[in-house]
């Protein structure tokens, strides 16, 4: 054989998977027909992140008490400046594969038999293959010429007037960037409210600060079609016609398993993705699949986390896959984040007595701490600023199966936003500082 392994896609979960086994002295071969990163590293998570972090920074100035300020933005400067920086992360990640003996190969990976890829022409034959193809967007024949995440992230100009087809994370993170960045947003949602599958109590944050942002939201609305001429022409279901200088669509994405060659392995299929079992093994002997193609949730880290467990095995351990502590964040404003098992009781602290926030100008929020009958931690939610930075803790706490009162009584630092979650955590035992309860 060729190779140890051959791994198709090196986005997270191909990329972490060969650097993983690299570690551990496999000889691998990486293919990727676009850029080593992925969607994630080039078009998606750290791009868009980017944008946010421009649109909040912007925002928070311009809405600051006692700030007069004029702005002059330069978008086409900053995309060159988004692209070096990617650049630099997608180097970084090529040279380190390189530096543990990974094979990078450009171009179009075909399966050929379960031991033989063929790349731009040439077979590879391999002892163990990784699938890490992703996922790419849903798209809708009736709307022609819309703009995906790969295209709004790289515009040279802040559209006038912008509609979004689908409320959910990507399109309400996106929606409200632009809408700071001056946009005039329309957020067209099916069900209804944004945010589905998000507890409505947490989502009503959010939809405040979308309306002091002016967006409009249309929920329980049907998108008919999408035409354009010189400029987009958006036909609601039974309803009005929307004008609009761009039109964005993001109602999800679906596992990326066709173009090349993954019929000839005659995998075992679930809803679309490849099934596996806790291993990350496919219904094929020696046939891996991580990350987005192998089944929900749709998650860069869970990708990471997959490569771990995949590496694992192919390399002779015996690891398994556990998400019960799968972190989400929804990089709204304020941001949403949560981990765990969300039910039962809880104890909740708000956002708008945390001495923190309030110097950030920002009273929208709350802190949900979720514990069983003998006050062991189980998950938590949090609405706040940089909530994304919290949530960790309490993915730990599960995983460590700590207690409230272990997080509680653990020293964090003032003023910070961290503190919420203290807080929370000693309302379940009946002992905020900060708030009172009601009875």
């Amino acid at each position: 054989m060729d190779f140890d392994v051959i791994i198709i896609g090196a986005g997270p979960g191909g990329y972490s998977t060969a650097i993983r086994l690299g570690q551990k002295g496999k000889k691998v071969m990486l293919v990727e027909k676009d850029k080593v990163g992925g969607e994630c590293l080039n078009y998606g998570c750290i791009p868009s992140k980017a944008l946010i972090e421009l649109s909040h920074s912007v925002s928070h100035l311009r809405e600051l008490p006692g700030v007069d300020m004029s702005l002059n933005l330069n978008l086409e400067e900053w995309q060159q400046w988004k692209w070096s920086m990617i650049q630099k992360l997608t180097g970084g990640v090529e040279t380190l594969c390189k530096s543990y003996g990974v094979q990078v190969e450009k171009g179009e990976a075909s399966i050929v038999d379960r031991n033989t890829v063929s790349v731009n022409g040439k077979n590879f034959t391999c002892q163990n293959m990784v699938i890490a193809t992703g996922s790419v967007p849903v798209r809708f024949d009736s709307m022609k010429d819309v703009l995906f995440n790969r295209e709004i992230l790289d515009v040279k100009e802040i559209p006038q007037d912008l509609v979004i087809i689908g409320g959910g994370y990507i399109g309400v993170e996106l929606g409200t960037a632009f809408a700071k960045l001056g946009s005039h947003v329309t957020i067209v949602e099916m069900m209804e409210g944004i945010l589905p599958g998000v507890d409505r109590e947490l989502a009503r944050h959010v939809e405040r600060r979308l309306r002091d942002l002016n967006v409009r939201v249309l929920a329980s609305t049907k998108v008919s079609s999408v035409e354009k001429s010189d400029k987009y022409s958006v036909r609601i279901d039974g309803g009005e016609t929307i004008i609009a200088d761009s039109v964005l669509l993001t109602v999800g994405r679906r596992p990326n398993v066709k173009g090349f060659g993954l019929e000839n392995l005659g995998l075992e299929m679930e809803n679309g993705f490849i099934k596996t079992d806790l291993r990350k093994r496919t219904s094929v002997e020696g046939v891996y699949a991580v990350g987005d193609v192998s089944g929900q949730p749709m998650l860069a880290h869970k990708a990471f986390y997959d490569a771990d467990v995949a590496a694992d095995n192919i390399a002779g351990g015996n690891s398994e896959v556990e998400y019960r502590a799968m972190p989400f964040v929804i990089y709204s404003d304020p941001e949403i984040s949560y981990t765990g098992e969300l039910s039962g009781q809880f104890s909740s602290f708000p956002v708008g007595a945390n001495g923190r926030s309030l110097g950030m100008n920002n009273r929208l929020g709350t802190y949900r701490l979720y514990y069983d009958e003998k006050g062991f931690v189980k998950g938590a939610a949090i609405v706040a600023p940089h909530s994304s930075e919290l949530i960790s803790e309490v993915s730990l706490a599960v995983e460590s199966g700590l207690m409230a009162m272990d997080i509680g009584l653990t020293i964090h630092p003032h003023p910070t936003i961290s503190e919420g979650l203290k807080e929370a955590a000693e309302g379940a035992y009946g002992l905020p500082l900060h708030f009172k309860p009601r009875n």
